[in-house]
């Protein structure tokens, strides 16, 4: 948590003190217990001729109390949250010594106070807050739903056909676990995952791109494609089909 810095004007003299709050531990800085020491130091020694200003005294320990108030409001947050985060999803990131950028999607096991920094624990690995990129609840699930999204085709010849896909989300840590099967048919009914299975030939299986060139196909013929995705728990969901007319043989 970082340092408060703050300027304060003592007594009628005009006095000015540096005054940065931090851990007492550090006795290179003043603290707030050292700051009003001075001020009590200066009210016992004033100048009874020339007192001290009572408002600029009040209004000097207001900011004091409302400085207090917030930083313990911010470590009351900053404590709550890391303590809200075991048992949830993340993926977390962070660079190894050689320089190559090591992610994890795992739940966080516990959490502990190290150095004044929280650390997360995933498995046996160790991470601080800022490397942590995102955050799921585990008691969530997010809807997959390929019918809201596309397959399109290009570059057809009389025997291939490339397709390209949409993902069927926008959750990217749902996405990194998805597979995707390719069938295709020449029959009518290729609109559910269990015609697909009954009626479709797999062009192409397990998947984690989305493009794919589907080859061995006859000339001049009109064919239904459709994909099927597979999550990371094995359960199935299946696209719109599209219909696709390979050339004819010159």
């Amino acid at each position: 948590m970082g340092d408060y810095t703050t300027d304060r004007v003592l007594g009628s003299t005009g006095t000015k003190y540096n005054a940065v709050f931090t851990d007492k531990t550090d006795n290179a800085t003043l603290t707030q217990d050292d700051f009003l020491k001075l001020m009590i130091t200066e009210l016992t020694h004033q100048d009874f001729n020339n007192t001290m200003d009572t408002s600029q005294m009040v209004n000097q320990m207001t900011q004091f109390s409302n400085m207090q108030a917030m930083k313990e409001m911010l470590s009351y947050s900053r404590t709550n949250y890391a303590m809200s985060l075991v048992g949830k999803t993340v993926t977390a990131s962070r660079y190894t010594v050689s320089g190559d950028l090591d992610t994890t999607t795992g739940k966080i096991d516990k959490v502990s106070l190290v150095d004044d920094e929280f650390v997360f624990y995933i498995g046996s690995k160790r991470y601080t807050l800022s490397q942590i990129m995102t955050v799921q609840d585990s008691n969530s699930t997010t809807t997959i739903d390929p019918t809201k999204f596309s397959i399109s085709s290009s570059d057809v010849t009389e025997s291939t056909v490339k397709l390209n896909w949409e993902l069927p989300t926008e959750d990217d840590l749902v996405s990194a676990g998805l597979k995707y099967s390719i069938y295709y048919t020449t029959e009518s009914d290729f609109h559910s995952v269990d015609d697909i299975l009954k009626n479709g030939t797999l062009g192409a299986g397990d998947l984690k791109t989305q493009e794919k060139i589907i080859t061995m196909l006859d000339a001049d013929t009109s064919y239904l494609f459709n994909i099927i995705v597979e999550d990371k728990d094995g359960k199935k969901y299946c696209y719109n089909p599209i219909k696709v007319q390979t050339k004819s043989a010159e």
